[in-house]
């Protein structure tokens, strides 16, 4: 039997810590947010039936012109996990290349379908940004799908434009029918009325993007992420294969979704003016440790990437923090450094953010003392 490795993550989701820094999104959204009183009605008579393969079309449609492309490129997931998985299915009798650091579940996923994975990392101290001649390095006539994110995930660092086409000119040298598959989850997850970047659905042939609601929108619970494919007859190979694993997505998680994205504009600008002043909360508490501590300032994401001074006692820093209930995401479940750890600025309101980030400075000084 294949195993699937047990993953810390899940304590994001199965524990509940006193100060909880290591979730990657906002606080979530409720039902009666999306709907009104008025609307609760509504949400009574949705049929309970299978939806169709493909995914709702009205729903696609509003994702459609989210994302720029025709709404004959989207099929709807469930969930950017599932829309990961299924690629990988598709792709995973051959060599998969995945940039690191990235989202646990997602290296988890690819290793158990029984592909094989190569990686190549990005750095900290480089801004983790691609390094293209590393990147060049690990592609092989043997590839046939390399994932990355933008924004990525634990930095909310962004790809440029320039650095998508280099890849994609570099595969096209190295393993000419290998895809690019971009993860666009946080993308949206801007700050203040910062607009997000462009999506790079249907720049070419070769790319493949995937996103859910789940980060952005605060509303993981729906079970709504999505595939954009220009090739149609890979778009349909990715339905089939959603069919026979899913056969739709849920009829009431497709409803929910589209009365979100009927209203994304106003929950967007809503939740980017949290995430400021979270982040400007975050930006004056660094300061106060005058360079002891260093962060990558996110460009979108609900998160940030810190580092610890070399010298930091590991152990006694992470010990405080779990003896106060106090949780971040060490670089360790991103598979990278142990130095490196990923705090959530957004999940927690205002207020509980800042007495959260008082532990983390107690950890450091802990951490200091050794």
């Amino acid at each position: 039997m294949r195993q699937f490795p047990a993953s810390p993550i899940t304590a994001l989701i199965d524990e509940k810590p006193r100060y909880n820094l290591g979730e990657s999104m906002g606080q979530d959204l409720t039902v009666a947010d999306l709907l009104g009183p008025a609307g609760l009605a509504d949400l009574a008579g949705v049929s309970l039936g299978y939806g169709t393969s493909a995914g709702d079309p009205d729903l696609r449609a509003l994702l459609a012109a989210r994302l720029g492309v025709p709404d004959s490129q989207v099929l709807l997931t469930t969930g950017a996990a599932a829309a990961l998985f299924l690629t990988a299915v598709l792709f995973g009798d051959g060599e998969i290349l995945v940039g690191l650091p990235c989202f646990p579940p997602v290296l988890d996923a690819l290793q158990g379908t029984g592909a094989r994975v190569v990686t190549v990392a990005s750095r900290f101290e480089d801004g983790y940004r691609i390094d293209l001649d590393a990147f060049t390095r690990r592609l092989s006539p043997r590839t046939q799908l390399v994932v990355v994110a933008s924004p990525q995930n634990p930095s909310g660092v962004t790809f440029k434009e320039n650095d998508v086409e280099q890849m994609l000119a570099a595969m096209a040298r190295a393993c000419p029918g290998a895809l690019l598959l971009i993860d666009e989850t946080f993308r949206e997850a801007t700050y203040g009325d910062a607009p997000p970047a462009p999506s790079f659905a249907g720049r070419s042939p070769q790319l493949l993007t995937c996103g859910s609601l789940s980060k952005a929108y605060g509303t993981p619970g729906l079970r709504i992420g999505w595939l954009t494919a220009e090739d149609q007859g890979l778009r349909e190979q990715l339905r089939l294969a959603k069919f026979n694993s899913a056969v739709s997505c849920g009829a009431a998680d497709e409803f929910l979704a589209a009365r979100l994205l009927a209203r994304a504009d106003e929950v967007l600008a809503a939740r980017g003016a949290v995430l400021a002043e979270a982040r400007g909360i975050v930006e004056r508490w660094v300061k106060g440790f005058d360079g002891r501590l260093r962060w990558l300032r996110p460009e979108a994401g609900a998160f940030c990437c810190m580092q610890l001074d070399a010298g930091t006692d590991i152990d006694a820093f992470y010990g405080l923090l779990a003896r106060q209930r106090t949780q971040v995401a060490p670089g360790t479940w991103f598979h990278d450094s142990p130095q490196v750890f990923r705090l959530g600025l957004g999940y927690e309101p205002a207020g509980r953010l800042a007495e959260g980030l008082d532990v983390v400075g107690a950890a450091l000084g802990a951490g200091a003392r050794g």
